[in-house]
């Protein structure tokens, strides 16, 4: 296993260094945060135009031109639908060759993120390169970040090198994950917390099975991946990270997920190929199958689904992720929950409106008989301390763990591709105690939100700008209320 740790960060490295004259905008890849694009492959999915996996995220630039290419374009019954598919078909359109970027984002960040969060940090400027071809494609991404929480000033968050091979695409990235149907975050892998380097492999299209034994399962997404996590933690140094995740459509109108995490190995536990074996097969459970010796590291698993428009035909769409924080005999346990509805309505203009309330949970079997478990989400007896957290982040949802939040939103996406959006959050933080281990509150504290953004073009350049207030009260402090936003600035050229 050090072996592979080795390689994810000479691979990577190697990659910055080879490309220090290329790098970055699609170049193979649909980006987590690309709202645009997002909202408009549901609404293709949900019209029957197409038919795509399209729960997690960054997504293959190959899989949107498969499928559409097989695009039923009878069933672009009216004018949101068309434009929508205009729109992507002008995404996906081939930028063989060499691309640059740069980008500058300023503000003030809120304490939560969602799926197209602007920036992390208060003030960031990035300049990146890309390089796109029929069999590869690359990246560079150098970022800067003033007085960053993580220490980090320059980040080459967002870089990657990929080839395909058949209908498989190697890639060395640090690209954002998000896994999941839900709109604000994902309670197994989100962008909360910045990207890993990350090795991965991943199906190119979403083409199904030819055999009669598994067609039924129509278009499908494969990804598995290892990371490297920070090299010094106050739990674990220096662990791994693996990840996978299989999406799969066997219904026009359902997609199920199943995500399974671990974190493993690292400078404190035995790292080879037996631990790696008792790992994948589950033997974790210290006193049943495995001891504190040779406990292989801590996991999660679960799936999520979505369902458009389950009884009757209006257009709405109905979604929920559960993943269990531990495992009996070789199943997911003690849930954490999410579930959520979307609501359409298309416009004769060609513009589409998109509503959503969502409910999640952080704390372990809250919504069951047998809970709750609390100080359990995102920790474990060995990852003790930063547990299933990165650089200070949580891997998973974006609150954190033993939080219960309710969101209501809506995202009005225009003919021309101009997206509006509000989002208004209430939550109740970290709610069962003291806890310095979690990253947006150590106590108990009551969390109101309210945020819009826009997203579009201005004098022919790209702009976002989001605006927002939220209040804060500790349970044993004084309300306070802080504004938040960012403005980000993007310029796109070729040479």
């Amino acid at each position: 296993m050090r072996s592979i740790r080795s390689a994810c960060v000479l691979i990577c490295a190697a990659g910055a260094i080879s490309l220090s004259s290329l790098a970055r905008a699609d170049a193979g890849w649909f980006e987590s945060g690309d709202i645009q694009l997002r909202v408009d492959l549901a609404l293709l999915n949900d019209s029957e135009v197409i038919r795509l996996p399209v729960s997690y995220w960054p997504l293959p630039r190959a899989a949107v031109q498969e499928a559409l290419e097989h695009a039923r374009e009878h069933h672009a019954l009216n004018a949101a639908v068309s434009a929508a598919l205009e729109r992507v078909r002008r995404r996906v359109q081939a930028t063989h060759g060499l691309q640059f970027e740069a980008s500058v984002s300023a503000g003030e960040s809120g304490l939560l993120r969602d799926f197209d969060s602007l920036a992390r940090e208060d003030l960031e400027a990035s300049a990146s390169a890309d390089y796109d071809s029929s069999s590869f494609s690359a990246s560079l991404e150098l970022g800067v970040a003033q007085d960053p929480p993580d220490g980090q000033s320059v980040r080459p968050d967002g870089s990657h090198l990929t080839w395909r091979v058949g209908n498989w695409l190697l890639s060395a990235n640090t690209l954002d994950r998000f896994w999941g149907p839900s709109h604000e975050s994902s309670l197994i892998l989100s962008n909360n917390a910045r990207p890993m380097p990350t090795l991965m492999v991943e199906r190119a299209t979403a083409t199904p099975f030819e055999s009669r034994w598994l067609s039924w399962m129509g278009p499908w997404r494969f990804y598995f991946g290892v990371s490297q996590m920070e090299e010094e933690r106050n739990d674990i140094d220096s662990p791994l990270f693996m990840a996978w995740r299989v999406a799969i459509m066997p219904f026009k109108s359902v997609e199920f997920g199943f995500s399974r995490t671990a974190q493993f190995c690292g400078k404190q536990l035995v790292c080879d190929l037996n631990s790696f074996g008792n790992m994948l097969a589950g033997n974790d459970n210290v006193g049943i199958d495995a001891t504190r010796e040779n406990e292989p590291g801590n996991q999660m698993a679960g799936f999520d689904v979505r369902w458009n428009s389950p009884i009757g035909t209006l257009p709405y769409a109905l979604y929920a992720q559960l993943i269990g924080e531990d495992e009996s005999s070789y199943l997911p346990v003690k849930f954490l929950n999410q579930y959520g509805v979307e609501v359409w309505k298309p416009f004769a203009s060609g513009g589409v409106l998109q509503s959503f309330a969502e409910y999640s949970s952080t704390t372990c079997s809250a919504n069951s008989s047998s809970g709750p478990y609390y100080d359990c989400a995102y920790n474990q007896g060995r990852f003790s301390f930063d547990g299933y957290r990165y650089r200070g982040r949580v891997i998973g949802h974006t609150t954190d763990s033993d939080a219960e939040t309710y969101s209501l939103g809506a995202t009005y996406t225009s003919a021309g591709g101009e997206v509006w959006s509000v989002t208004a959050r209430t939550s109740q933080l970290n709610h069962d105690g003291f806890d310095v281990r979690n990253t947006v509150s150590a106590g108990p504290m009551r969390y109101d939100g309210v945020e819009f953004a826009w997203r579009g073009r201005l004098f022919g350049e790209s702009l976002g700008v989001e605006l927002g207030a939220e209040s804060l009260e500790p349970k044993y402090g004084e309300r306070e209320i802080e504004p938040f936003g960012f403005v980000r600035w993007t310029h796109s050229f070729e040479p």
